[in-house]
């Protein structure tokens, strides 16, 4: 099985789905059984999507606008 160490590791992997069958079966297993880890990809996919939302201009970067859509609770 999976440590919570090689899980925090295997983060990105897990959210982006870039997983061979038998590693996703151990995520999946460890997953069931540790709530924290759990919580972790959830944090991760959260913070990931939130990424993804955000437009992002190189010169300037409006961090208020930022700010505002991470505290922003979904509907």
């Amino acid at each position: 099985m999976l440590t919570c160490r090689e899980m925090s590791e295997l983060g990105s992997d897990i959210i982006d789905h870039r997983l061979t069958f038998k590693t996703r079966l151990g995520v999946l297993m460890h997953l069931s059984m540790c709530v924290r880890c759990r919580n972790y990809i959830k944090q991760l996919e959260l913070t990931s999507n939130t990424l993804k939302k955000i437009s992002i201009d190189d010169e300037y970067v409006d961090t208020d606008s930022i700010l505002k859509s991470v505290r922003k609770p979904d509907a």
